[in-house]
């Protein structure tokens, strides 16, 4: 019987799953991937671990591939050419990381989709098709809301003196931070997102925290203040959003919502599990 692989890439992870009529035969994890970040070389060793350790090639007669940085058909095609040599039998099809959760959640549904992670993006899903896409603009220039951009407001205020005192100590306890060590992270070693992300739980665990709380509120309340400025109808539609940080700050997502007039629905963690029921 003939078996389909989904891939959910993001930024941090990337998960495989192989499902064989209708029966998940086979699930694990590798590492993340963003074309927009990634070689050609590196896509095709996260490949390669999986088809080594698995040996899921020969039976695949499918591979649905939805991924971070996808949006672009310049690199869903780089990713799509990588595939093809590892499975040359199956039908490929690329898709934007956005449309795994358009698939999951808002199928036949018009409503804005949004995946909060280590980045952040969002759609107009019409029910069948993507209509409309706020630009991403990256970790850089964008991603307010994300996991990266918790964490990089984290250490602007802790490097500018502003934290409480309390966080400050655990903070530098807890990841050995100094000034002079936080700064080289971010200035002198490669991926400052990925450190900024690795910030984000810090964040999550001291929301008990005043001025901790208000930053994420705040992060939040730009994540939806920047994003519904490109949408016409933004307060009239149902937001259904994914991702670990979406899911494990919920309760702080749905506050900063509703500050920005913003109707949440759905939350999730992943796609992929609903996506392996249908």
């Amino acid at each position: 019987m003939s078996q389909t692989l989904l891939i959910d890439a993001g930024a941090t992870k990337t998960a495989f799953a192989v499902v064989e009529g209708g029966m998940l035969i086979l699930e694990c994890i590798g590492e993340g991937i963003n074309p927009n970040y990634c070689t050609d070389e590196f896509i095709s060793q996260v490949f390669e671990g999986f088809v080594r350790a698995h040996g899921a090639s020969a039976s695949v007669q499918q591979v649905r591939y939805y991924g971070a940085g996808c949006a672009s058909l310049e690199n869903a095609g780089r990713v799509g050419c990588v595939l093809q040599g590892f499975f040359p039998d199956a039908r490929i099809n690329v898709y934007s990381d956005l449309m795994a959760v358009c698939h999951a959640l808002s199928r036949g549904q018009r409503s804005i989709v949004g995946i909060l992670g280590t980045g952040a993006a969002t759609c107009l899903f019409d029910g069948n098709a993507i209509e409309n896409r706020a630009p991403s603009l990256g970790y850089l220039l964008g991603d307010e809301g994300s996991g990266t951009n918790l964490g990089k407001r984290l250490l602007t205020a802790y490097l500018r003196g502003q934290l409480p005192r309390a966080v400050t100590k655990d903070l530098q306890q807890e990841h050995q931070l100094s000034f002079e060590a936080a700064i080289h992270r971010v200035y002198r070693e490669p991926a400052p997102n990925k450190f900024w992300a690795s910030l984000a739980p810090f964040v999550h665990a001291h929301l008990d925290n005043e001025y901790v709380h208000q930053l994420a509120v705040e992060a939040f309340s730009d994540f939806f203040s920047c994003q519904k400025n490109h949408y016409d109808d933004a307060e009239m539609l149902e937001w259904n959003l994914s991702g670990s940080v979406a899911f494990h700050f919920e309760g702080i997502v749905r506050e900063a919502a509703k500050l920005i007039h913003c109707r949440i629905g759905k939350i999730i963690k992943a796609p992929l599990p609903l996506l392996i029921q249908q």
